[in-house]
Parts: structure tokens; C-alpha cells; sequence
């Protein structure tokens, strides 16, 4: 069996930035999505005797366990392709496994390594550098063009710079230019037939300012004590750098991100393609962790988690949950639909509900409010045992990355997390 290193996931312990900067978002997006991250100069290269590649660094690396890397420019040939990291010696030396046998024995000629992207293109940006469309290096039909976009202003109608930070985001089945979002023909997440441009219009300003319908927002919040509680996005956000974790391929991605410098105020976000369990011939399996926020600025009802997307998998009540396409093949340019994860409760890595397995991750099935069954949400994993912080982790062959993510029940917003699924070490 080969050794899978399809998804990759990426953190801020790499060295990558989410702080309280527009352009953030976009930037972080950038090199986890297309570029990847460029690791130090190699200064030396070997294969040992099981078929593993060890590398050394000339600086350190910030790489972590798990992760999966990429070589260029060696010889002989057959080492330029993708590892996982399978052992981390120091702060210079990776032990790289091998997604494809290597046959020889010796390296000839020492190339360049770097964390490999999740497998996506920049299809349009702006000149303003403040938008952006990603879709999948190799994309079928059913990949979407996904849109970023940070604008916080439209000339007329203005959002001021100072309050809290979001991109407004959606998917689209098809566009001709960046801001191609108005044909009602064109099926978008999130989707109303009657106003195609919905998701991506700024109205007012100042306090009175509505931008943006659905969004990812990464700096709201003004204490890292607060988190559970009601803010407006016209009280700005603190100072500091934001932990994250994202993880995914190019068909899916799904992070984990703090709105402060706690990693207790960690929500999902994410986007892609859904594992469906119906016919997608017609009907894009897509879905999209975004907070809904269709509010003024001054609203203080922004942070509340019982917002949709406000915890997409962790909260009991009713206000939990995410969007995806409505399953309709007589009309598939519908609205979207409110769709839910089945968990088996709603404090995933609160408790030890599965405290004997080492690792206790269940895939999470997923089901929307007209009654379909429609599949699971590819990797994120309810978590039978307490998480706490950022860990990678195998067990037997299977590799996850452990990720805090912020839970509730009732007035208790206590931290717990998930397990992200990366595949299997051979």
C-alpha cells in the first residue's frame, strides 16, 4: 500500500501569519491553497535502507510531523515528487516517506524542498490585490470557483477599516472575470434566485454599514476572555496573531481558526466538495462553513455561535450547521439549504465519551432540512476524547492532526476539537 499524501494541512507553528491585517486572509489563502511554503536550503540528502529519504536543512525548517513535502530538481528522478513527513530528528532534519518507491540507493544531485500547496490556481485577482478566485489545479465540473473577497469599500458605501476583519466568500459554478456573480443562470453558494449579487454587495456606512451576506471572519473579537459572547464588528479586534489549522486537497478545505489571540476561539471554516451519497450528476455537492451576517456593523449579534455557520458541528441548539446546495433536480438553481452534522454529541474533544481508543474520530454524516441523508463531510472527525491545542498524531497506520475548535453547551463555551483524517502511512 502506498502512502497516502493527498491531503495536507498547514498551521501557524509553520511560520504563517493570520493577524489583525486586511489582506490576511487572502495571503494565508495564497500560500496554503497555490504556493506552498518554501522550506531552507538542503544541505545534505540520503535514502536509507527502508526506502526513506532523509534531508537536511540549512536553517530551521518550522515543518511538522505528518505533513506532506515536496522535492524538485533532484536526481536521480524518481525522488521529485511528494513525502510524508515521517520523522523530525531536530529543527534541520526531516525523515521524508515516500508517496511512490524509490529504487535507487544514493542522490546524485540535492534539489529544493517545500510544503506542498493543497492543489489550487489563482484564477482571477484584482489590481487592488483585495480579491481573489481559486478552483482545483485539475478541476471536473463539479469543482467550484471560489471567491475572497476583502473589499470594504464600493466607492459610494463604506465599511471602515478599524472594525473587525472578514473576507466575504461563496463558490460559483462558473465565471468569466472577478467579479462575474450576477448572472442568476450561474449557481452560487450562498444562492438567492431573486439577487444574485446578495453575497457580495456593501450597503451604508459607518455603524449603519452591511457588507457582505456570508463571510470568514478571522479578527472580531476584542479579548481573548470574551469569545463566547456577543460583539459587534464595528468594536474592531485586538492586536496579535491568530492560530489556525487548515487541512484539505483540491477538492475540500476545511480549517480550524481563531478569531483571538486564544485558540479557544476557534471556529470552523471551510468549503469544497462534500463525499455525497446521491447523484451529482445535476446537482454540485458543495458546501461552505461561513458565518451568515447579513447585519449592520454596529449588530451586536455577531460573535453569537447560534448563528448559522456560527459552529457548524458543535453546538446542540438549533442555530448550528453550515450551507450547501439544495438537492433538486428539477431545479438545481435553488437556494441553499440549512444542512447538519450528525454528531454523536455536541461536545466533540470536551469529554472522553471514547476515552479507551487512542484515537476515537467518527466520521461525521451530514443532512439537511428538506430530509435528505447527503453524504459526510470529507476529513473533519467528531472527537471521542479530550483535545486540547494542535497535535498530529498516528494511530496504527492512520494519520490525524488533533485541533482545538470551540464547543458549547448552554451558557458553556468551553474549548474542545476535532480530528482532521490525513490517510494512511504505508
Amino acid at each position: 500500500m502506498a502512502t497516502d499524501v493527498d491531503v495536507q494541512f498547514f498551521s501557524h507553528l509553520n511560520g504563517l501569519v493570520l493577524s489583525n491585517n486586511w489582506g490576511d486572509m487572502i495571503r494565508l489563502l495564497d500560500a496554503c491553497l497555490v504556493n506552498g511554503v518554501e522550506l531552507p536550503d538542503v544541505t545534505s540528502a540520503s535514502i536509507d535502507e527502508q526506502g526513506d529519504v532523509h534531508i537536511t536543512l540549512f536553517a530551521p525548517h518550522k515543518a511538522m510531523l505528518l505533513q506532506v513535502v515536496e522535492l524538485v530538481g533532484f536526481e536521480p528522478i524518481s525522488l521529485n515528487q511528494k513525502y510524508r513527513i515521517k520523522g523530525v530528528p531536530s529543527d534541520t532534519q526531516l525523515i521524508l516517506k515516500p508517496a511512490n518507491t524509490i529504487a535507487e540507493t544514493a542522490i546524485t544531485t540535492k534539489g529544493a524542498s517545500k510544503l506542498a500547496s493543497l492543489g489550487y490556481d489563482i484564477i482571477f485577482r484584482d489590481d487592488k490585490d483585495v480579491k481573489r478566485v481559486y478552483r482545483a489545479k485539475t478541476p471536473t465540473l463539479k469543482h467550484p470557483y471560489i471567491r475572497v473577497d476583502e473589499t470594504i469599500s464600493d466607492g459610494t458605501n463604506s465599511y471602515n477599516s478599524s472594525y473587525a476583519k472578514s473576507a466575504m466568500v461563496g463558490l460559483l459554478e462558473h465565471m468569466d472575470h472577478i467579479d462575474d456573480y450576477q448572472d442568476p443562470n450561474v449557481l452560487q453558494l450562498p444562492f438567492d434566485p431573486e439577487n444574485p449579487s446578495k453575497n457580495w454587495t456593501i450597503e451604508g456606512n459607518a455603524g449603519n454599514c452591511i457588507r457582505g451576506w456570508f463571510k470568514w471572519h478571522w479578527a472580531y473579537m476584542t479579548s481573548t476572555a470574551n469569545y463566547a459572547v456577543q460583539e459587534a464588528e464595528s468594536n474592531g479586534s485586538m492586536a496579535g496573531n491568530r492560530g489556525f489549522t487548515l487541512c484539505g486537497n483540491h477538492n475540500f478545505f476545511i480549517g480550524s481558526m481563531a478569531t483571538t489571540t486564544n485558540i479557544a476561539s476557534s471556529r470552523l471554516i471551510g468549503c469544497g466538495i462534500y463525499d455525497t451519497s446521491l447523484p451529482d450528476d445535476v446537482i454540485k455537492p458543495w458546501f461552505l462553513m461561513a458565518m451568515e451576517a447579513k447585519i449592520k456593523a454596529s449588530d451586536g449579534s455577531l460573535t453569537t455561535i447560534l448563528a448559522t455557520g456560527g459552529d457548524p458541528i458543535a453546538v446542540p441548539e438549533s442555530g448550528r450547521g453550515f450551507i450547501s446546495t439544495r438537492y433538486s433536480p428539477l431545479n438545481p438553481l435553488s437556494a441553499h439549504i440549512i444542512t447538519y452534522g450528525i454528531t454523536y454529541n455536541s461536545t466533540t474533544g470536551r469529554a472522553g465519551a471514547f476515552g479507551g481508543s487512542a484515537v476515537p474520530a467518527l466520521t461525521i454524516p451530514i443532512f439537511d432540512t428538506g430530509g435528505f441523508l447527503k453524504g459526510a463531510l470529507p476529513c473533519v472527525c467528531y472527537s471521542g476524547r479530550l483535545i486540547s491545542g494542535l497535535t498530529p498524531l498516528l494511530s496504527e497506520n492512520s494519520m490525524y492532526v488533533a485541533s482545538t475548535i470551540r464547543t458549547r453547551i448552554g451558557s458553556d463555551t468551553n474549548p474542545g476539537g476535532v480530528y482532521f483524517y490525513l490517510g494512511e502511512l504505508a
